[in-house]
């Protein structure tokens, strides 16, 4: 008779197996275009502009979060 582990394995491979065949696209389509130019405050409350940031630096994360329900 064939054991609880040994299907429980067998069933465990085949899901890995399956999840690793899948066709994932790794890349973006919005690589290499170029960013419109804008300025946008810091945290500090000054105002800096994209592209005075992309000639100090090699790139720049911009991230965006809604502002929370805090009374701070």
């Amino acid at each position: 008779m064939i054991s609880k582990k040994w299907v429980l394995m067998v069933l465990m491979l085949s899901v890995f197996l399956a999840c690793s065949s899948m066709d994932v696209k790794k890349t973006s389509d919005v690589q290499s275009k170029a960013a419109y130019d804008f300025t946008l405050p810091d945290q500090n409350g000054k105002m800096v502009k994209l592209s005075e940031v992309m000639n100090d630096y090699h790139g720049a994360v911009i991230a965006f979060y809604p502002k929370d329900d805090s009374k701070n």
